[in-house]
């Protein structure tokens, strides 16, 4: 694991020691390897996924392994970039973002995470 990774979960650690806990490190529904693709931070730490609202993500991955990563979505706008993505959600419904990394050994891995969309509260 690298320098990169291994900081930022003593930071998560920490946060969420600090304040009593944090969902910002969403763990895959289905990943292929885990030891290659760690988990995805949403910008957001808590509260629900709202219809139309835009969310912004990180993936966590062995950057040393990690050649190029590709993101999909099953519904909404997607602007992914690297290891970012920022997401414009779909109507209500349980929907997915999934990641693609291509490791410099040619193989390929897929992580996804299912996130449940509320409808947004008049």
């Amino acid at each position: 694991m690298n320098a990169r990774i291994l900081a930022l979960v003593a930071v998560l650690s920490l946060s969420t020691i600090a304040c009593g806990g944090s969902d910002a490190l969403m763990q895959p529904s289905s990943v292929d390897d885990v030891t290659a693709i760690h988990g995805l931070l949403r910008d957001r730490p808590t509260g629900e996924f709202v219809e139309f609202a835009t969310e912004n993500f990180e993936a966590l991955y062995d950057a040393e392994t990690v050649r190029a990563p590709e993101w999909t979505v099953s519904g909404g706008t997607l602007m992914g970039n690297g290891n970012t993505a920022r997401w414009q959600l779909p109507s209500a419904g349980s929907h997915t973002i999934s990641l693609k990394v291509f490791l410099v050994d040619g193989r390929e891995l897929n992580a996804s995470w299912t996130v449940k969309v509320t409808a947004r509260k008049e």
